[in-house]
C-alpha cells in the first residue's frame, strides 16, 4: 500500500484555503510571525451533474451541528429515486452536513463534515466540499471568518524540492474541455533551458499516462537527490481504525438483510466496508464457506430491515433480501 506523504501546491495564493478539485484535496495556510504553515485534508467534491464552484470566495458564516435545509433540486432528485426528503433535516445521524459547516460567500455552496465517510476522496456531492468528521473538526476551529477559499482546478502540478523537480499528475474531469497539458510541457521545457538540466521526457510521459496523484521526481536527477526523493517511511497498522463502525454480534432472534453473495473474499470485504460506511452506518460483515455472503445486521424489527433494504437500494443500487430470524422450536 503506498500512502502518499508529499503534495504539490495548486498554483494559487497561498492564503487561507486553498481547494484544488482535481487532487480532491484542500490546503489551509496559517501565518505563523514570519512563516507559513500549511494543513492538508482530502476531500469529497461535486458530480459531473453538480460540480464544485470555481473562483475566489470566503467564509461567510460558521455553525455547529448546522440543519440542513433541502434544496428544492435535491429533493426532487430523492423523490424520483422513491426516497422524500423532510423539508429540513435537524443536527444527527441523519444529517449529511455532519457535525461542523463553514458557509461560503457563494450562496448554496459549503465545506462540512458528512455521515458518509466512504464518500470522501469521491465525487458524491451535489457541488459542496466534504471532510472527514475529524478533519471538519479541525479546520472549523482553526478558520476564522472571511477567511478567503479559492477553488482551483489543476490536474498537473510542477513543484521542486531539494534541488529535485517533481511532476504530479490527477485524471482530468471530462467536462473540464480543454486539456492544460501542452501547458505543462511548456513549462518544463522552459524549466530544462533555465536550469540547464534535463528533463526526463520518457518519465514524463509514464507519470502523465497513470495518473496517480503521486509527486514523481522528472528531471535528470543530482547526486544525492534520488535517495531523498524515493525514501520510504514504514508506517505500523493501527490495531483499531480511527472511525470504524462496530458491527454488533451475530443473533439468532435478530433480522438480517443478505446484500450480495460474491466468489471474491477480497470484494465481499469491500462491499461491506462501503455499507458500514453509509451515513448512519450500516452495520455489515462478510460470512464465508465456499462463497462469502455480505449480511447487514442485527435490526430489531422487520420495519428496521425493511429500511435497510431500502437505503441499500437507493444508495448503492443493492438489491438486498431480508432474512427473518430463526423461528425457536
Amino acid at each position: 500500500l503506498l500512502l502518499p506523504l508529499s503534495f504539490i501546491l495548486p498554483d494559487a495564493p497561498r492564503k487561507g484555503i486553498v481547494i484544488n478539485l482535481a487532487a480532491m484535496r484542500l490546503f489551509q495556510f496559517k501565518e505563523n510571525g514570519r512563516s507559513l504553515s500549511v494543513s492538508t485534508y482530502p476531500i469529497g467534491i461535486g458530480t459531473s451533474e453538480r460540480p464544485s464552484p470555481m473562483g475566489q470566495m470566503f467564509i461567510d458564516r460558521k455553525m455547529f451541528r448546522p440543519t440542513w435545509y433541502v434544496p428544492a433540486s435535491i429533493a426532487e432528485d430523492h423523490r424520483k429515486k422513491g426516497d422524500p426528503l423532510p423539508a429540513k433535516v435537524p443536527p444527527g445521524p441523519l444529517n449529511p452536513l455532519g457535525e461542523y459547516a463553514l458557509y461560503l460567500s457563494k450562496a448554496g455552496y459549503l465545506i462540512h463534515g458528512t455521515n458518509k465517510p466512504s464518500s470522501i476522496g469521491l465525487r458524491a456531492t451535489n457541488g459542496c466540499i466534504r471532510l472527514y468528521p475529524e478533519a471538519i473538526k479541525r479546520l472549523f476551529e482553526s478558520t476564522p471568518l472571511r477567511t478567503p477559499v479559492h477553488i482551483v482546478n489543476q490536474p498537473y502540478l510542477i513543484g521542486q524540492r531539494d534541488g529535485v523537480v517533481y511532476l504530479e499528475v490527477h485524471a482530468p474531469f471530462e467536462e473540464s474541455g480543454a486539456d492544460p497539458l501542452e501547458k505543462v510541457y511548456t513549462k518544463l521545457r522552459n524549466m530544462e533551458k533555465k536550469l540547464g538540466r534535463a528533463v526526463d521526457w520518457k518519465r514524463v510521459e509514464k507519470v502523465v499516462a497513470e495518473a496517480r496523484g503521486i509527486p514523481v521526481p522528472v528531471f535528470e536527477l543530482r547526486e544525492g537527490s534520488e535517495r531523498r526523493s524515493a525514501e520510504i517511511i514504514e508506517l505500523r497498522h493501527p490495531v483499531l481504525l480511527y472511525g470504524k463502525p462496530e458491527v454488533p454480534e451475530l443473533r439468532t432472534n435478530a433480522w438480517y438483510v443478505l446484500a450480495a453473495t460474491l466468489p471474491d473474499r477480497v470484494d465481499a470485504q469491500r462491499l461491506a466496508a462501503m455499507i458500514n460506511h453509509q451515513g448512519p452506518p450500516i452495520p455489515a460483515r462478510v460470512i464465508s464457506n465456499d462463497r462469502h455472503r455480505v449480511i447487514a445486521g442485527p435490526f430489531k424489527d422487520v420495519g428496521e430491515a425493511k429500511d435497510a433494504v431500502k437505503r441499500l437500494k437507493i444508495d448503492l443500487g443493492i438489491d438486498g433480501i431480508l432474512v427473518e430470524p430463526v423461528k425457536e422450536i
